[in-house]
């Protein structure tokens, strides 16, 4: 990382509204369109009464400035509560966005303001954020990210995940949003809250309690989404067991705030639409293939640790790729890792073999899952040569495992944990009834 970056990863590039200056704002009679001013923000929705409101608020700065009170003006225009309006303590929408612009100053030329919350009706509220403007570009991102305020963050919860220091924390923010894009890709669930003036989402991450890694896997997602854009995702209490969700279980869930931010994610860096989901519709991403090669494989991990798994009985690591399978499998290529496709209806599998994702590393090393660790036994052990017989005693471990196994995959796994050695699941079911 350069050391402007470094330089920059403690500088906030938030602001805070207060009090508004020049006004009445005179001023805005010189260059009175909206259009121009709008452009400087993210994606703001605006209708024709906003114009009306707008170009009222004009008229209304016209007549003040030619020395006509409150009461006249009111009267000319038929408009009440004239005076509130010159003296900034009602505002419609576009008015608000300009005056904020007035203390805000113009965002960089590749940067667009966007506001961090929402009040009732859309308003926006006091913290703002320059955000990159699509189409995104790594460069763009990666400083964007370096200016996000640095987070507050539990020394205990670091040293879980082997961060040495806060200071090594700041150094990785980049890569901890690749994996944050490749989770939120995977298992988060991203809930539209509205659009009326900025389009808002919240995320959510609900997973199975019944699953060894979910617990890991949640926090240190959320602790990706803390550090890398300062978007505290709150541990919930479980959900209890539902009909609705897949495997009647209680889950982990984890939610965060509501915010503009988050449709950003979601309309920008994924490329998606509104009414568009991850499940159905494919991501429009092609910025991820120039990216950086770290920032690529953390994104993969966030997808893997996600969707993927170790498949002990064909000596593969599977990630679900559909309706992603193109996109995907540029990014495997680009990263030179030889993958296959493999149709598993309803959906769509890449497979890449243990030891070249033990290489990679398919899953991510700080989480440490049984999904890792399980990628690296395998990947460590040793096949038999081909067409020679197994030692005897090697096939009486497989019936001694099997006896207490539900799958040939399971057997495989276990015969590499215990011995070092791996065999396929045709030759285990070669030996049991499995």
């Amino acid at each position: 990382m350069s050391p402007r970056l470094i330089e920059r990863s403690l500088v906030s590039t938030l602001v805070t509204d207060s009090a508004l200056e020049k006004w009445p704002p005179y001023h805005w009679l010189e260059t009175p369109r909206i259009e121009s001013i709008v452009k400087d923000y993210w994606n703001p929705k605006f209708d024709d009464h906003d114009m009306v409101m707008y170009n009222r608020f004009l008229d209304i700065l016209r007549l003040s400035k030619n020395g006509l009170n409150g009461d006249e003006i009111g009267r000319i225009l038929h408009v009440n509560n004239v005076r509130k309006y010159l003296t900034c303590d009602r505002m419609s929408f576009l008015t608000n966005l300009r005056a904020r612009l007035d203390k805000l100053g113009p965002p960089k030329e590749d940067r667009s303001w966007l506001p961090l919350n929402l009040r009732p009706r859309g308003t926006p509220g006091d913290d703002w954020i320059q955000v990159p403007k699509s189409p995104l570009k790594y460069e763009c991102v990666a400083d964007f990210i370096y200016g996000v305020r640095e987070a507050e963050t539990d020394p205990a919860l670091l040293r879980e995940f082997g961060f040495i220091s806060p200071f090594e924390l700041q150094q990785e923010k980049v890569n901890l949003f690749a994996f944050l894009l490749g989770a939120i890709v995977g298992d988060f669930g991203k809930d539209l809250r509205g659009t009326t003036r900025f389009p808002s989402m919240r995320l959510s991450l609900v997973l199975s309690t019944n699953k060894p890694n979910s617990f890991r896997f949640g926090t240190f997602a959320a602790l990706c989404a803390n550090v890398s854009l300062d978007l505290k995702m709150r541990r919930m209490k479980n959900l209890p067991i539902s009909k609705s969700r897949f495997g009647k279980t209680e889950c982990f869930a984890w939610i965060s705030p509501t915010s503009p931010l988050v449709a950003w994610i979601f309309h920008d860096c994924l490329g998606l639409k509104v009414g568009e989901t991850t499940t159905h519709d494919p991501v429009r991403m092609d910025w991820l293939l120039n990216t950086p090669r770290d920032f690529r494989v953390h994104f993969i991990q966030g997808l893997a640790e996600s969707d993927g798994w170790p498949d002990a009985g064909d000596d593969v690591t599977k990630v679900v790729s559909s309706p992603n399978t193109k996109l995907f499998r540029q990014l495997f290529d680009h990263l030179g890792c030889h993958v296959q496709t493999a149709n598993q209806p309803p959906v769509q599998l890449l497979r890449c073999g243990t030891e070249e994702a033990a290489k990679l590393p398919f899953f991510n090393p700080r989480i440490h899952s049984n999904l890792y660790k399980d990628m690296q036994t395998l990947a460590n052990a040793k096949r038999y040569p081909e067409r020679l017989r197994l030692p005897q005693e090697t096939i009486n471990m497989i019936r001694e495992l099997s006896r207490s196994s539900s799958s040939a995959n399971e057997v495989c796994l276990n015969l590499a944990r215990k011995t070092g050695s791996k065999v396929s699941a045709d030759t285990v079911r070669k030996y049991t009834r499995i």
